[in-house]
């Protein structure tokens, strides 16, 4: 006997069941929410908006990297991303914002690094 053709929903459902079973240690307690965002994002780059809206948000200085969503925004880039927007950060036109210092940018690559980690 044939069963009934699968719903829309019980296939949206059936499938984050396997990414939930596939990706369970993810679900630890001692996995933070940035590491398994990684993990699940694989090697899929970070999209140009993304990117954008990060070089945007540091146009406003350095301390901008300890404000949650911009740490996000750098969790998701991959290494050739990251040096990318080091490279626009060095690059900044004085009217739009002062250009990042060689030492500010190790700083970024240095937390880039720690979320990676």
């Amino acid at each position: 006997m044939l069963s009934a053709p699968e719903t829309k929903a019980g296939r949206l459902q059936r499938q984050v069941l396997e990414l939930v079973r596939e990706h369970e240690r993810l679900m630890a307690d001692n996995v933070s929410l940035e590491r398994a965002s990684y993990e699940l994002q694989g090697d899929r780059p970070a999209s140009p908006a993304l990117i954008d809206a990060l070089v945007y948000s540091l146009r406003r200085g350095v301390n901008e990297l300890t404000r949650p969503d911009t740490q996000r925004r750098l969790s998701e880039l991959s290494e050739d991303q990251l040096l990318t927007v080091c490279e626009r950060l060095q690059n900044f036109k004085p009217e739009i914002a002062p250009a990042w210092t060689p030492d500010e940018v190790v700083g970024i690559v240095a937390i880039w690094r720690k979320i990676h980690a």
